[in-house]
């Protein structure tokens, strides 16, 4: 009886989630929200490059980017709509709400052996209207937050049964995760050692397994920049990592990241990050859920809790470290002083929702049977109304808002008016030059911060650019424009502008230009025919 109750909830969870999510996939998508930010058209164009290129192949993952997201969605991108819209990558991360849902009502259920812990796990993440926008989009977080919610499920269910397939699939989560986000690392290096602690039995030979799969992420990753980029760490270091991006807002600012140094800026700004993410009754129940933690651990239950708490606290290190040594920011309208109306990475404090809505069940859970026995108890519900909201002013939004005009939408739509509309302007005009040449064949030359944002305008398949990617060729096109490039698109200041721009002047026909304010301007240019020479 009670597995078919389980059963039946399973199901109940599964089916509630599904239609939550088509819903907002649907009705977002329709009206051109989950695409909008430069990272997911770069995701959906990554997956789109290991077959659609010049040079197809692994190398196309680039060096920076964890792979796992753009190799499952690639088979996804054969479809031109599916690539076009970015619904190869939206479907992922709709599959990962439906998943990710499952999880959290099987671990608080598992945790507390309650059904109604688990339904409001469930509830609290799925009728989140923030987290269901993201996990409409083609970013990353979402299949962080699956991977990191089962691997919570998996540990915790191992730990009940004992039964090497749960501990297969939780070792298979964690390598997962380690190939999807960097905070995938750090949940991996946390979790090694506590699988030695909960261990029953064997301890050594579970936590030299699971060390295996954790550790076998990373090094296929720094094999794989070792093999196609001669630098095992290309990805701290190289061009477009979290160091480059720190050094190069210090060469144009003068100046480090808001929280650089200061650890209770680093918290609290963090803090702030994921009451947003999550909703601030949400963190405050799951910080009042570790505190009664220690319910379980007085009921012989230590094992099952210390899983839920360290799984939680290890992402929320991570970024803290981050936010402090300055390699990465996290701005939202007023949380900075200096730059009130910025909006940026608020989307990093997502990845708690792998947790937090466990332990918030879990608070529930604990003052309802309480409240059972002593009606008083229920005022505890009411005092956590009243706590402070650390979300500022200046960001909060109208609940309709906060699935539609988020501050992850706005993030996107304002990188888009910063810097991308020239681009765009010049990818419409490359698109109309093709059309009128009826040209088929001819090759675009521009490096991948152009390619992006024209094949997304566009639709121009990506075999037809030549940018950093396909090095031989781009690496050759920097001193001679290579023979089969008929259009080049260059930022005055790019690489390609600094080695190109005089040849280009002289002998190539500039069919357009556009620029905003705070960008260079960006030039369209023909190759001149032998015709178009002899008339000049």
């Amino acid at each position: 009886m009670h597995d078919l109750v389980v059963k039946n909830d399973r199901r109940a969870v599964l089916a509630t989630s599904v239609v939550i999510i088509a819903i907002a996939l649907i009705d977002l998508s329709y009206h051109h929200r989950t695409d909008v930010h430069i990272d997911a058209i770069a995701h959906v164009n990554k997956a789109r490059g290991l077959w659609d290129n010049v040079t197809p192949g692994l190398k196309q993952l680039g060096s920076i980017w964890l792979p796992l997201q753009h190799i499952l969605i690639a088979p996804l991108t054969l479809s031109d709509t599916l690539w076009s819209t970015g619904l190869a990558g939206s479907l992922l991360s709709a599959g990962c709400f439906v998943g990710s849902a499952w999880f959290l009502f099987g671990t608080a259920f598992r945790w507390t052996g309650s059904r109604r812990a688990g339904w409001l796990a469930f509830l609290l993440f799925a009728l989140n209207p923030r987290l269901i926008y993201l996990f409409t989009t083609p970013m990353t977080e979402p299949l962080m937050v699956f991977c990191a919610a089962g691997l919570v499920y998996y540990l915790l269910k191992w730990v009940q049964t004992e039964d090497w397939h749960d501990f297969a699939m939780a070792s298979l989560m964690v390598f997962a995760g380690t190939l999807t986000r960097y905070e995938g690392w750090s949940i991996a290096a946390i979790a090694v050692p506590l699988v030695f602690v909960i261990a029953r039995r064997r301890r050594l030979v579970w936590t030299v397994l699971f060390a295996g799969a954790s550790v076998f992420g990373p090094m296929l990753w720094m094999i794989y920049n070792l093999v196609y980029f001669d630098d095992p760490l290309m990805f701290a270091f190289g061009r477009g990592s979290a160091r480059d991006y720190a050094q190069d807002y210090f060469f144009r600012n003068g100046k480090h990241f808001p929280t650089a140094g200061n650890i209770i800026d680093s918290v609290t700004t963090y803090w702030t990050a994921v009451a947003y993410c999550l909703n601030p009754f949400v963190l405050w129940l799951a910080f009042a859920g570790v505190c009664l933690a220690w319910l379980m651990w007085r009921n012989g239950g230590w094992r099952t809790t210390l899983i839920v708490i360290t799984l939680a606290i290890g992402p929320f290190a991570f970024y803290v470290y981050n936010l402090y040594a300055n390699m990465v920011p996290v701005m939202m309208p007023g949380l900075v002083k200096d730059e009130p109306a910025s909006i940026y990475n608020v989307r990093y404090g997502t990845v708690m929702a792998a947790s937090l809505p466990v332990l918030a069940a879990f608070a529930l859970y604990v003052v309802f049977r309480q409240a059972e026995r002593r009606r008083a108890f229920a005022l505890a519900l009411v005092a956590v109304m009243f706590l402070p909201d650390p979300i500022p002013d200046a960001s909060e939004e109208s609940p309709p808002d906060q699935l539609t005009n988020n501050l992850f939408y706005k993030e996107a739509v304002h990188n888009q008016s910063f810097w991308m509309p020239p681009f765009v302007e010049i990818a419409h005009r490359l698109k109309s030059e093709i059309d009128e040449n009826h040209d088929l064949t001819g090759l675009i030359l521009a490096n991948s911060r152009i390619v992006h944002p024209v094949v997304w305008a566009t639709g121009i398949h990506m075999k037809r650019f030549i940018n950093e990617m396909n090095k031989d060729r781009w690496d050759q096109s920097l001193n001679t424009i290579d023979p089969a490039v008929r259009w080049v698109i260059t930022e005055e200041g790019d690489q390609l502008w600094n080695c190109q721009s005089r040849i280009l002047k002289r002998d190539w026909i500039e069919v357009a230009d556009a620029s905003t304010p705070l960008t260079g301007i960006v030039h369209l240019y023909r190759r001149r025919t032998s015709m178009e020479g002899s008339l000049s």
